[in-house]
C-alpha cells in the first residue's frame, strides 16, 4: 500500500470551497482569455466565527495551461498559511498572473459554482503490479475476526485466555475474538502475507506447468462501413480493414517470435459470423438463431480445434488477406462465439475491433429500447469471462460509433483495453493488447479502517468495503480516499447521502451542542491507526491466494504536518481515478468539480517521494487533459448534474458520446508510473 502522506489528518470539521465551473468556451462570461475555474475556500465552521478574509485563487481553465501552472505555481509560491485559531486567510490571489480583462460587449453571466470539500491527503492506493511476487507464504486461509473478517497481522495484541489459546481484540471492530490452541508461529511478523488457498490445476494434479498456450481471438468488424478509407503516407489511402489486416500480420510475427505455444483463432463478422478457426480448413458461416446467445456458443464451440500459431501463423495471413467488407454489424453473436472459444483456456484474449454500432442480433444497440434489452447479455457475457480468466478488449475505429459505454464494461470488468484508434495506429494498439497480460483474475479488494474513519464515495459511511475489481494488469491501480467521522455514528448519516447523490460531498455541520459537548471519536485517544488491504485473486496459473497488507499511520490535527512531504503521484493517480468515477455514475458537474479541487491543492502540495514533480505533471496532464475535457461536454450536455437513469449503474455512460466513454474507462484504473 502506498499513503499519500505519512500521517493521518484528523479533522473537527471539514473545510469547503466554492469551486467556479465557467465554460471558457461559453462567451457569455467576461473573463480573462486564461480564466477557466477558479476556488472560493469556506470554513464550515463560519457560521461560529466570522471571517475577516476571503481566499480567492483561479484556476486556468485551457486544460493543458491549467495543469502546467499548477505545477509550475510551486516555485512561485509565498503565501501565508490559514490562520487555524483566528479562522483568518492571507489574499494569494497574486500568486498566478492574471492576463488583461478584455471587455466583452456581452452581458456577463453568472458564475456557474459547486460547493466541494477541501482535499486532504488522506488517501491509499495499491499497485496490481505487486501481485507478481508474492512475499512471505503461508499455505491455508488467514485467521479472521469473527465480526468483521480482518485478518490477524503483525499489529495484533494477543493475551492469555482464561483456558486454552489466546484472544485478539479486533484493531478495526474492537471483537474480542478466541484463538484455542492458537501457536505463535500462526502471527504474520511481516506487514505483507500472502495466503496459498488453493494450489494451481497443475500441480494439484502432478503435473508440470506447461507453455502458454492461451488463445487469442481476434474478432473482427467486415461489415460494408470498415471500406472506408483515411489518408496514410505518401498520399495513399488505406480503408479501416486493411488498418486491421496489417495489424493482424504484424502481430502475427510478433506471436511467432515471443509466444509460439499460443493459438490464434480469427472470427470476422458482418451481418453473418463467419468462424475460420487457425484457417486451417474452410471457414463455417454460424446458422445458430443469431438472437439466441446458447445457441451460437453451442455451434461455435464445436469449430475451436486450433494449433498453436508457430504452425499456423501463414494460413491466417492468407486468410486475413482475402477478407472483404459487406454487409451490416452482427457484433453480439460474433461476442458469444469468441468467448465460448476462449473460455476453454483460462488467461486467453479475445481482441474485437469494430467501427459501428451492432445491428444485427442479440446485443443490437441501434435504439434506446435495443440498448435497454442488450444490457442483461453484455451482463452475461462480462460475467461469462471473469469466471473463465478471459480478457476483452474494445477498439474502435476512429470515425465510427459503436456505443463504447455500453462494450467498454466487458474490457473494464475483464482487465481488457479500449480504444479509439486511427486505422495507421492499430498496429501499435495490437501489440500494446497482447503485451499487457493479465496478472491476476476474479480480484476483490477489500479495504480495513479503524472504526473513527470511514471510506468516502460509498453508499454509506463505511469502515470497510470491498470492490469486485475483476481481471487486473500491471499498469492498472486501485485507490481509496477516507475520511474522520464527527458525530456521525451511523451508516446512514447526511454526508453519506451527501455523497451518494453527488460525489463531492460538503461534511454536514454539526449541531452547536454537538461541537460545544465536543463529541469523541474512538481516534481521538490514539497516536497511530492500523490500515488493511486483503486481495483475493486467481494467479495466472490458476491457483487461488489472498495478499494481506497491513500497515498503520500516525495522527495529526496539524493540516500543514499532514500536507509536507505528500506522495503526489499518489493523489494525482486518486484524482483522475475519482473524476472518472464520478463521471461513469453521470455525475459529470461533480466530476469537473472534484478535478478542479484536487488540482488547486496539489498545486501547493510538494512531492516527498522519488518521483520528479515535473515527471508527475506531464503524466496528470496525459491522463487527465482529455477526460476532463470530455467531462465538460458531457456537463453542457446534461446541465442538471443528476446521475444519469440506468436499470443497472455499472451501465450509466450509455448515453455518453464514445469519446467520453473512452476517456473514462481508460482512466479509472490508471496507474501514474
Amino acid at each position: 500500500m502506498e499513503h499519500a502522506s505519512k500521517f493521518v489528518y484528523v479533522y473537527d470539521h471539514s473545510d469547503s470551497e466554492d469551486v467556479d465551473l465557467d465554460d471558457p468556451d461559453e462567451p457569455s462570461s467576461v473573463k480573462s482569455p486564461a480564466a477557466g475555474a477558479s476556488v472560493q475556500k469556506r470554513d464550515s465552521t463560519q457560521h461560529a466565527a466570522p471571517k475577516t478574509a476571503r481566499r480567492s485563487q483561479t484556476f486556468l481553465g485551457s486544460v493543458g495551461s491549467s495543469l502546467r501552472t499548477i505545477f509550475s505555481a510551486r516555485s512561485r509560491k509565498g503565501k501565508s498559511e490559514k490562520s487555524h485559531s483566528s479562522g483568518e486567510e492571507d489574499d494569494d490571489s497574486a500568486t498566478v498572473p492574471q492576463a488583461p480583462v478584455q471587455q466583452s460587449p456581452r452581458t456577463s453571466a453568472p458564475k456557474k459554482k459547486k460547493r466541494v470539500r477541501e482535499a486532504d491527503p488522506n488517501i491509499v492506493t495499491f499497485k496490481f503490479s505487486k501481485l507478481v511476487d508474492p512475499s512471505h507464504m503461508q499455505t491455508g486461509d488467514p485467521i479472521a475476526c469473527t465480526e468483521c473478517s480482518a485478518c490477524l497481522s503483525q499489529l495484533s495484541e494477543l493475551r492469555d485466555a482464561a483456558g486454552e489459546g489466546k484472544t485478539w481484540r479486533c484493531e478495526f471492530c474492537d471483537k474480542e475474538n478466541l484463538l484455542p490452541h492458537f501457536s505463535e508461529v500462526q502471527k504474520p511478523a511481516e506487514e505483507d502475507v500472502t495466503y496459498m488457498v488453493e494450489p494451481a490445476p497443475a500441480v494439484q494434479a502432478g503435473q508440470p506447468v506447461g507453455f502458454d498456450e492461451s488463445v487469442v481471438v481476434f474478432c473482427i468488424d467486415v461489415s460494408g462501413s470498415m471500406g472506408a478509407t483515411v489518408q496514410g503516407p505518401g498520399n495513399q489511402y488505406i480503408s479501416r480493414l486493411d488498418g486491421v489486416k496489417m495489424a493482424i500480420d504484424q502481430q502475427l510475427t510478433k506471436l511467432c517470435q515471443d509466444y509460439p505455444r499460443r493459438r490464434v483463432c480469427l472470427i470476422a463478422f458482418e451481418s453473418r459470423v463467419q468462424i475460420n478457426g487457425d484457417c486451417s480448413a474452410m471457414p463455417v458461416a454460424l446458422t445458430a438463431n443469431y438472437d439466441n446467445a446458447q445457441a451460437v456458443m453451442d455451434e461455435a464451440r464445436g469449430l475451436s480445434s486450433l494449433r498453436p500459431v508457430s504452425e499456423t501463423a501463414g494460413t491466417i495471413r492468407e486468410r486475413v488477406r482475402r477478407m472483404r467488407t459487406l454487409g451490416s454489424t452482427a457484433l453480439g453473436p460474433a461476442l458469444a462465439a469468441a468467448l465460448s472459444i476462449a473460455i476453454q483456456t483460462p488467461g486467453s484474449q479475445v481482441i474485437m475491433c469494430t467501427d459501428g454500432l451492432a445491428n444485427v442480433g442479440i446485443g443490437s444497440l441501434q435504439s434506446s429500447d435495443q440498448v435497454h434489452t442488450a444490457e442483461p447479455f453484455y451482463e452475461q457475457m462480462k460475467d461469462l469471462a471473469k469466471q473463465h480468466g478471459v480478457s476483452i478488449s474494445i477498439i474502435s475505429i476512429e470515425g465510427g460509433d459503436c456505443k463504447l459505454g455500453q462494450l467498454g464494461i466487458l474490457a473494464d470488468a475483464t482487465g481488457g483495453q479500449v480504444n479509439i484508434v486511427d486505422p495507421l495506429q492499430l498496429r501499435d494498439e495490437f501489440g500494446s493488447i497482447l503485451e499487457s497480460r493479465v496478472l491476476a483474475t476474479n480480484v476483490r479488494a477489500t479495504l480495513y479502517l479503524h472504526r473513527g474513519l470511514y471510506v468516502r464515495y460509498e453508499t454509506s459511511m463505511v469502515n470497510v468495503v470491498t470492490r469486485d475489481v475483476g481481471s487486473v494488469t500491471g499498469d492498472q491501480e486501485i485507490t481509496f480516499e477516507y475520511g474522520v467521522r464527527r458525530g456521525q455514528t451511523n451508516a446512514s448519516g447526511a454526508e453519506a447521502d451527501a455523497e451518494a447523490s453527488g460525489g463531492d460531498p460538503q461534511e454536514p455541520e454539526q449541531k452547536s451542542e454537538d461541537r460545544d459537548s465536543k463529541v469523541r471519536n474512538p481516534v481521538d485517544d490514539l497516536e497511530f491507526v492500523p490500515f488493511q488491504l486483503q486481495l483475493r485473486y486467481t494467479a495466472s496459473d490458476g491457483s487461488k491466494a489472498v495478499r494481506v497488507f497491513t500497515q498503520r499511520r500516525r495522527l495529526t490535527r496539524d493540516r500543514a504536518e499532514a500536507e509536507k512531504s505528500v506522495n503526489v503521484r499518489v493523489v494525482a493517480t486518486h484524482a483522475v481515478q475519482q473524476t472518472a468515477r464520478l463521471a461513469e455514475q453521470g455525475r459529470y458537474r461533480s466530476s469537473h468539480a472534484y478535478n478542479v479541487g484536487m488540482s488547486r491543492k496539489m498545486s501547493s502540495w510538494r512531492s516527498g517521494d522519488d518521483y520528479d514533480d515535473s515527471q508527475v505533471q506531464s503524466a496528470y496532464e496525459a491522463c487527465s487533459s482529455d477526460l476532463v475535457r470530455n467531462v465538460r461536454l458531457e456537463a453542457r450536455r446534461h446541465p442538471s448534474g443528476k446521475k444519469q437513469s440506468t436499470s443497472h449503474a455499472s451501465s450509466s455512460l450509455a448515453t455518453a458520446s464514445d469519446q467520453t466513454a473512452n476517456a473514462v474507462y481508460r482512466a479509472k484504473k490508471k496507474s501514474l508510473f
